[in-house]
């Protein structure tokens, strides 16, 4: 797909893939056409093997090559596929692995480049040069997105990541990274309003801009100028998804809030369970959804039933 076809198609909801593991926490690849299945079929149309959301972060390069390979080839010809390259050490792998899941059939590639080392100490002192500087650190990153660029001659989303501060780039930097190119989108990772809708306001015309900050910051992120939401409530429940979104495309503020008000004790429950959690929902639902690989992520008896009450509750259960 071509890069102006993403900058156009990705838009409104966009689901990241759940890890889909067996019991002795291989890859289940029948699970994941299943689900995929269902995604397709409730409507879903662009797709993300995501670092965090998609455990990406807890496999092997070569499982999450064989993963989107086993994504790729389910997704009809309006899907978009964009899938996020890790590499382990350095741009070389991350440029390898990015051109590997291209071969695999992903239609863009999201890349969050190699970070500085922050807040270091030397001689058991603080290293004064161990923090953020527009003026150090952002030729560095345009050059890395300048390179990856020219390799993968792909589309490409920039997964804007946060320092330890809490603070992005500099919007200069990342004007010149929405230049280069083959960018096509813009991953936004620091959740504050301010920069969201700096950002938005800035970039949104010209790149598919879009976040994954849950329905109370979207509420006003799509508003501001994203083009999409990264969602996670859509494994579950699509339909709920697409009518936040559609609520908002056509101005209707109030129904937009009355959907956000309506599934907050299924988000509390998720809270307080992270992302096991949101497997036992999908198991509630008739849906695959096997472990996962974080470590501690198990449910106890309490949180269970916790869960199905709170599913009860918004009424995607009786």
């Amino acid at each position: 797909m071509k890069s102006k076809d993403i900058k156009h198609n990705l838009k409104g909801n966009i689901v990241p893939v759940p890890a889909q593991f067996n019991s002795d926490l291989s890859l289940n690849h029948s699970a994941y056409r299943e689900h995929i299945k269902f995604l397709i079929d409730q409507g879903v149309k662009n797709f993300y093997l995501a670092q965090s959301a998609s455990e990406f972060d807890y496999m092997t390069r070569e499982e999450r090559v064989a993963v989107t390979k086993t994504i790729a080839i389910c997704m009809n010809s309006d899907c978009i596929l964009i899938v996020q390259a890790l590499g382990n050490t350095w741009i070389d792998e991350q440029i390898e692995e990015g051109k590997m899941m291209l071969d695999c059939g992903a239609d863009a590639i999201v890349i969050c480049p190699r970070g500085i080392k922050e807040g270091n100490k030397f001689f058991s002192s603080f290293y004064s040069q161990g923090a953020y500087s527009p003026e150090r650190h952002d030729d560095y990153f345009v050059a890395y997105m300048e390179r990856v660029s020219k390799e993968l001659k792909a589309p490409i989303v920039y997964h804007d990541k946060p320092f330890k501060n809490g603070m992005g780039p500099s919007i200069d930097m990342l004007s010149r990274i929405a230049d280069i190119e083959n960018i096509v989108g813009l991953k936004e990772h620091v959740p504050d309003p301010l920069r969201l809708h700096t950002i938005y306001r800035k970039f949104g015309e010209n790149l598919a801009c879009f976040d994954g900050f849950g329905k109370t910051l979207q509420f006003w992120s799509m508003q501001w100028g994203a083009q999409g939401r990264h969602t996670c409530w859509s494994w579950f429940d699509v339909e709920s998804d697409i009518r936040f979104v559609d609520s908002l495309q056509r101005g209707d503020l109030s129904e937009a809030a009355d959907i956000i008000n309506a599934e907050w004790p299924v988000a509390r429950a998720i809270c307080n369970t992270g992302f096991r959690g949101y497997k036992y929902i999908m198991q509630l639902m008739g849906l695959p959804a096997g472990p996962v690989r974080i470590p501690g992520e198990t449910l106890s008896a309490e949180q269970k039933i916790m869960i199905e009450n709170a599913v009860k509750e918004i009424g995607l259960l009786t």
